[in-house]
């Protein structure tokens, strides 16, 4: 798919058939899981080949920023699906020449959209570099919104762990721990997928403030010294989210384990009270002809009295010492 913005941010008309030109207005040029023909078109128009998804996949960044025929390639990792449990990376190739940009992706993040949807409100006389700059600005706030939902979520989570101890079954505690280990994974996913993308972001502006078209306007060179301040400043929030996940996650593993030694010695207390009377029993149940505690007439309820006693013993003890 094809869309096309102009300069005021307007979206344009794609015409139809393969080989129509595209409108020489389109400032930027947005492709979205573009066929093989897509791409041709677009070349024809700027002049130069459009990166390949399998070129957008490589990590070397020799390979993800460059310059090539006087024109810039830049490639970004951004993060998406990040309201799912299962948080995502798509990488996002950006050419930029002259005046013009070109956007090739494969994924619809958030950042691009509400971008799209504010250009024609917000900005007038836009070319490829402001709308380069500001589509990374986009993607930065997006990962800023993700941050601090995600923190909010962490912290009902964590509300939500060290309340467990209300609970009167260690069976049920246990359980609802196990659950949230699940809930945790997430969330340390979604950061970890936040800070890869501020990582990827944080080159790109770095390469940007290199670009002669970008070094040599001040308002332009400003934005990306300014975006890259954000970007370490949620670098060090993302970090510090990390870290209190982390401490949740060992604070849950912790409580299961105490969970479980409250089982555990609940099972122990039952084998020591019942020890001393199945050794008594045992004794008396031995087939030996000569017991003479066998023959007295209250021989049995003595042996039941003192195999009681000796259970009640052990309780009593444990009790006294606080262990139950």
């Amino acid at each position: 798919m094809i869309r096309l913005y102009d300069r005021a941010g307007r979206a344009l008309e794609v015409p139809p058939g393969a080989a129509a030109p595209l409108p020489d207005a389109a400032c930027w040029i947005d492709l979205v899981h573009p066929e093989t023909q897509e791409e041709a078109r677009v070349e024809n128009l700027i002049g130069i080949e459009v990166p390949s998804r399998d070129e957008l996949r490589d990590i070397e960044p020799s390979s993800r920023l460059y310059i090539e025929n006087g024109a810039a390639y830049l490639t970004a990792s951004v993060v998406w699906k990040s309201e799912t449990d299962f948080a995502e990376i798509a990488d996002i190739g950006f050419v930029l020449t002259g005046e013009r940009l070109v956007t090739i992706r494969y994924a619809e993040p958030r950042a691009f959209v509400v971008f799209a949807s504010n250009a024609a409100r917000e900005f007038s006389g836009l070319d490829g570099r402001d709308v380069l700059t500001r589509l990374i600005e986009a993607m930065i706030d997006r990962c800023a919104e993700v941050l601090e939902s995600r923190s909010r979520r962490i912290d009902a989570v964590s509300t939500e762990v060290f309340s467990r101890g209300t609970v009167e079954s260690p069976e049920a505690v246990t359980r609802d721990l196990e659950a949230t280990l699940g809930v945790i994974a997430s969330h340390q996913r979604t950061i970890a997928k936040v800070r890869e993308s501020l990582m990827s972001l944080a080159r790109v502006c770095g390469f940007l403030q290199t670009l002669p078209e970008i070094a040599g306007d001040k308002a332009l060179k400003q934005r990306c010294r300014s975006m890259a301040v954000d970007i370490q400043s949620l670098s060090e929030h993302a970090d510090f989210i990390s870290e209190n996940i982390v401490f949740l996650l060992d604070a849950s593993l912790g409580l299961i384990s105490v969970q479980q030694n409250q089982v555990m010695k609940v099972v122990s207390v039952v084998a020591v009270v019942f020890l001393p009377p199945t050794f008594i029993g045992t004794v008396y149940g031995m087939n030996f002809q000569d017991m003479p505690e066998l023959a007295l007439p209250w021989a049995y309820p003595i042996a039941l009295a003192v195999m009681a006693a000796s259970a009640v013993g052990p309780y009593l003890w444990f009790k006294m010492k606080g262990w139950l």
